[in-house]
């Protein structure tokens, strides 16, 4: 998103201001569908719903092109709903797996390794054209990811838990874990909006920050994956450890003076919030697969449009450090939930 801002304001297409609107009307449109999509009751969306998002988003990145500013930024909005739309499939037909932690995890993983191969990409070439040549490139990313999906999805086969009013009543303990992923994604993408701008005026330089991005992102979608295609495991795997680690790499990109230790707690950063992420995202969703699968998506997004404003707020009032305390103490809220939703567990007469 952000090249997409660099490459309007330079080809004049429009004023700096209305350009930052371009990603506003995205992640509007992505909070749009996922929060819609469940309030209208879709549970999870068909191979047709899922072609017509995929129509909908290829065409309308590609016709942005040839827009004015005005309808630009409603295009995007349409963007935002459409890949809002595919987003909610991957999470609903994850959540309806019989194995929901390697179902996650691959998710997520195959998510960040094209990330991180994109971006790249997109460095490599982004000096050879302008907005419409980056249009191109999207299109096509889209093209192969979107086809990929639509060719190996298969319909999950209906649970125990989803056919069962008393295993998916929505109760206050089990919808508990949608607040725990809010509070998470508040704190995490919220600290990250401003951690390089903070870093930079620490005075550490950040030569090619793109490629170092794309390598963590690309070393946490190879972790994930490889968790998600060993065999099962007899100990479960715990969300302490991640937690722990997501907290130590937060102090460590708050407070790092040096390019070696910022790219060390980054990179570290990366690979334990992702794993923490699809863990937890995994266990919320075994407590109610039928309510918390759908609103999982919404979640995630309302945490990661909420974070970035609050910590702006922060800096705003000058104390920026209480927002990095808040990331720290963010990631481990997991763990009190996990652990109360033991003692809730333990307390029910068996």
């Amino acid at each position: 998103m952000p090249l997409l801002v660099v490459a309007l304001v330079a080809e004049s297409r429009l004023p700096f201001a209305q350009a930052g609107l371009i990603a506003s009307a995205y992640m509007v449109g992505q909070m749009v569908a996922t929060l819609g999509l469940p309030a209208l009751k879709f549970a999870r969306l068909k191979r047709q719903h899922a072609m017509a998002a995929v129509g909908i988003l290829l065409t309308s990145v590609l016709v942005s092109a040839r827009l004015s500013s005005q309808a630009m930024i409603a295009c995007w909005f349409v963007v935002g709903a459409a890949c809002g739309a595919l987003q909610f499939l991957g999470v609903t037909t994850a959540a309806a797996a019989a194995n929901r932690q390697s179902a996650f995890a691959l998710r997520l993983a195959v998510t960040l390794i094209i990330s991180g191969f994109v971006i790249v990409a997109v460095q490599l070439t982004g000096g050879f054209g302008g907005y419409a040549f980056l249009m191109v490139q999207l299109g096509i990313v889209f093209l192969i990811i979107t086809g990929t999906g639509l060719v190996l999805y298969r319909a999950p086969a209906a649970t125990l838990a989803l056919n069962n009013p008393a295993k998916s009543a929505a109760r206050p303990d089990r919808l508990l874990g949608l607040a725990v992923i809010f509070l998470l994604f508040v704190g995490q993408p919220g600290f990250w909006a401003y951690a390089v701008q903070n870093v930079q005026q620490r005075g550490v330089v950040l030569d090619h920050l793109a490629y170092a991005i794309a390598f963590c992102k690309a070393a946490a979608g190879f972790v994930l994956l490889l968790g998600a295609i060993r065999p099962p495991s007899k100990t479960k795997d715990g969300l302490l450890f991640p937690g722990l680690v997501v907290a130590l790499s937060v102090v460590g990109i708050a407070t790092a003076n040096d390019t070696a230790s910022f790219m060390l707690s980054l990179l570290l950063w990366e690979l334990s919030l992702n794993v923490l992420s699809a863990r937890l995202q995994a266990a919320v969703v075994q407590d109610n697969p039928a309510t918390a699968g759908p609103w999982l998506t919404g979640a995630v997004f309302l945490g990661a449009a909420t974070g970035p404003l609050l910590h702006g707020m922060a800096i705003q009032a000058q104390v920026p450090l209480v927002f990095a305390a808040y990331a720290c103490l963010s990631a481990l809220i997991p763990v009190a939930w996990v652990y109360l939703r033991a003692q809730i567990v333990l307390a029910k007469p068996s």
